[in-house]
């Protein structure tokens, strides 16, 4: 009995060498990419979060020990009394609830003037509709701060300074989130749209009943967009808000720098506090908020 044996190929070599990562095969060659990307992705998150780390860090000092060395991040002996004097000293309670209620009041503005908008350029059919986006697109590259001169003549001119509605004004209606909204609607089929009208609803009930069900990954991804953007407002209610009991929490934070002493502990405690809605929000949107950014690259329907 003569029992051949034959050299390995490269090609039976290269299989052998293969891997399964995440249920498909990858080479050895292929691993260096991925490994380097996520070096990249790994020291990425690093240089953003340090400084939340640090903030947090040396919000638990006293404020003799904050300045004491720059290189011992982790205080000796943690203490909240920071988080205490700028919620007793300071009226954070009535700046956090301004900033809700500025917030909220943008966002559902947003929402539902961003959803009619898009819903319209995206399968309304009239005269002059690419023009309308095409204007409303080319608002993007305009400043806000272009109108705040203008606009903030407007708002005492009607008597709205000092007001909620003043500072809401300039941010409801957002181009981006017609654009947003435009894009995603165009991904739902037109045959939908057509199905619903032959079962007898109108143009409104096709919106609230179809549309914006179907568009609940879109609508999260466009609150948070705008629940972070009107929470971090802080330019125009700083120009249009002269009282102090109208300030929303990010103009009220400023107010603990002076020019000659800054109460830097109650400052990072205050800040600490104002990123924490903004992570919430996140998180619990966050499966929604990542299936509407893929939702919403746009196509036209069938």
């Amino acid at each position: 009995m003569v029992t051949l044996t034959t050299e390995p190929d490269n090609e039976s070599l290269e299989l052998e060498s293969e891997a399964r990562v995440g249920g498909y095969a990858v080479s050895k060659r292929s691993r260096w990419p991925k490994i380097i990307a996520h070096a990249i992705l790994i020291l990425s998150v690093f240089v953003f979060v340090s400084p939340f780390i640090w903030a947090f860090f040396t919000s638990l000092k006293p404020e003799a020990e904050i300045f004491a060395s720059i290189y011992q991040i982790i205080p000796t002996e943690p203490t909240f009394e920071n988080y205490a004097k700028v919620w007793v000293e300071q009226p954070l309670d009535r700046w956090v609830m301004n900033s809700l209620v500025i917030s909220t009041g943008i966002v559902f503005f947003t929402l539902l003037l961003d959803t009619m908008a898009g819903y319209a350029l995206a399968k309304g059919r009239f005269r002059g509709r690419s023009v309308t986006f095409t204007l409303v697109i080319g608002t993007l590259v305009i400043p806000p701060q272009v109108v705040l001169v203008p606009l903030f003549i407007e708002m005492n001119w009607i008597g709205w300074g000092n007001t909620y509605w003043a500072i809401m004004v300039l941010f409801i209606a957002n181009p981006f989130g017609t654009f947003m909204m435009r894009q995603f609607f165009m991904t739902v089929p037109d045959s939908l749209i057509d199905a619903a009208r032959m079962d007898g609803c109108n143009t409104f009930q096709i919106y609230t009943r179809i549309m914006l069900p179907m568009a609940k990954p879109a609508l999260a991804s466009l609150t948070v967009f705008t629940f972070i953007f009107a929470w971090g407002a802080f330019l125009w209610p700083l120009i249009i808000i002269n009282d102090g009991a109208m300030f929303p929490l990010q103009v009220g934070i400023a107010l603990l720098t002076g020019p000659y002493t800054s109460q830097w502990g109650q400052l990072l405690a205050a800040a600490i506090m104002a990123a924490l809605p903004v992570l919430t929000a996140y998180l619990l949107a966050q499966k929604t908020f990542m299936e509407g950014i893929a939702l919403s690259g746009g196509g036209k329907g069938q």
